[in-house]
């Protein structure tokens, strides 16, 4: 009963550190205005909206049915607060399957590296699937690493990550080897519950999207990454350097070295052998690392394998510190740097999409659209937001071109044109407000219309 008590207070710290990151957190990502198009599509009644890009639709579609059951929510407030209880729900597996294969002190600093780790809270906070994946692949740990191995929560697990991410599909080939090399019997129930659960999504995508596929990132990904680079070669060892320091990010600057030195370890104590919870909890992020260079490294892309490698930090604490009092301060000392931004405000220097957005919004008319680079600025206007990847100067100017595009938004810096462009295309500037116009010209955008 005692140790059920403390697995609820670790439960509710995440919240609370969650219900913090949310508080501060005032705009979506970039990735996450697109989420909550998807979710307002789903609440209006449009299932199909969960299926018409490139994300997965799981997550909108939670958010979706949030909004549906509370319509007068704002919907980053919904989407917020999907990613918050699920991402606090997560401690639950994380706690049991660490406390099984390690023990009680381990599983204590497990569930603290977690709930405070700073981007397990901000991604979220910020409106992307994590906390929705960080419960998924918990689930899935606990289901097979647990004290009793279980292979339908293993396959419900899979579906569910799957369904939230596409590198979920990992834990489909992951988890059927560990069965496979261990409990053989539990293979067909976990293979039969992945699979009839999982066929969900190419399913919906076959009927509301662009066609049957395991997943349309597949294709995306490819032409982002090595498939529009001019080495192939060249990109994957260039972005194979970067994800040491993008998995630092991730996990945590001191975390991730911990968890290195908890394989060691464990390898010190002969307690790696194939069968070992170690590797298996090491696997799916080491699978991961291989797979992200062939797209672009990116801290997120290893933030959703990573919260397993937090039991792995957790066994070194242990193993390199002696005494409860010294092991939490030393605990207190790998999270300072995530304590201390924890609290920080974020998003502020983006409001001026939502202000702006929000004011062109009424005078756009039905069929017509901004030529911008910027999705939240699209998604605050009523628009859909445009796709994930960089926007280049030419695809700018086509889109400012079109007789549709009523407004051209663009960050003259970045996107290097200057208003003689859109002058040259017979746009003039738009008269704003002053308090965004103020905004605008801290942002360095260049904000015309149409003659």
């Amino acid at each position: 009963m005692g140790s059920r008590r403390e697995l609820l207070v670790f439960v509710t710290l995440a919240a609370a550190v969650r219900a913090l990151v949310t508080w501060r957190t005032v705009m979506p990502s970039r990735d996450g205005a697109t989420y909550l198009w998807m979710a307002e599509r789903v609440a209006a009644g449009d299932l199909g909206g969960a299926f018409r890009t490139v994300f997965h639709p799981a997550y909108p579609l939670l958010t979706g049915a949030c909004l549906a059951l509370f319509p007068s929510l704002p919907p980053m407030l919904a989407g917020q607060l999907v990613g918050l209880v699920c991402g606090a729900l997560a401690v639950w597996p994380l706690w049991l399957m660490t406390a099984h294969c390690f023990g009680a002190w381990e599983a204590r600093l497990a569930a603290t590296f977690y709930a405070f780790g700073l981007w397990f809270a901000r991604y979220p906070a910020e409106c992307h699937s994590e906390g929705c994946f960080y419960a998924a692949v918990t689930l899935w740990g606990w289901a097979l690493l647990g004290a009793r191995v279980r292979p339908a929560w293993a396959g419900v697990a899979v579906a569910a990550a799957y369904a939230t991410r596409p590198e979920g599909l990992a834990l489909l080939f992951l988890g059927w080897l560990r069965l496979h090399l261990g409990e053989r019997a539990g293979r067909a129930r976990f293979l039969a519950v992945a699979v009839l659960v999982g066929a969900c999504v190419p399913l919906g995508y076959a009927a509301f999207g662009s066609g049957f596929t395991l997943t349309p990132k597949a294709a995306f990904n490819y032409d982002e990454g090595v498939g529009s680079a001019d080495s192939p070669v060249g990109h994957y060892v260039q972005h194979a350097l970067r994800v040491p320091g993008s998995a630092l990010g991730a996990i945590g600057y001191l975390t991730l070295p911990l968890a290195l030195a908890g394989l060691w370890s464990l390898r010190r104590a002969r307690k790696l052998a194939w069968s070992a919870p170690a590797l298996w909890l090491a696997a799916p992020l080491a699978l991961q690392a291989v797979v992200v260079p062939l797209l672009r490294s990116h801290a997120r892309f290893l933030s959703g394998f990573g919260v397993l490698l937090l039991p792995l930090a957790a066994v070194a604490s242990v193993w390199l510190v002696r005494g409860r009092t010294a092991r939490l301060l030393a605990t207190m000392l790998v999270l300072l740097p995530d304590l201390l931004r924890l609290p920080l405000r974020r998003g502020g220097d983006r409001v001026v999409e939502r202000d702006l957005g929000t004011w062109l919004q009424p005078r756009l008319r039905p069929g017509e659209i901004i030529a911008t680079e910027m999705p939240r600025l699209e998604y605050f206007a009523g628009l859909q937001p445009g796709p994930p990847r960089t926007i280049t100067r030419d695809e700018l100017l086509r889109a400012a071109a079109l007789p549709e595009a009523r407004f051209a938004v663009i960050v003259a810096r970045r996107s290097r044109i200057a208003a003689i462009d859109l002058e040259n295309l017979g746009l003039r500037v738009v008269s704003l407000p002053e308090s965004i116009s103020t905004l605008v010209r801290e942002r360095d955008l260049l904000v015309y219309e149409r003659n």
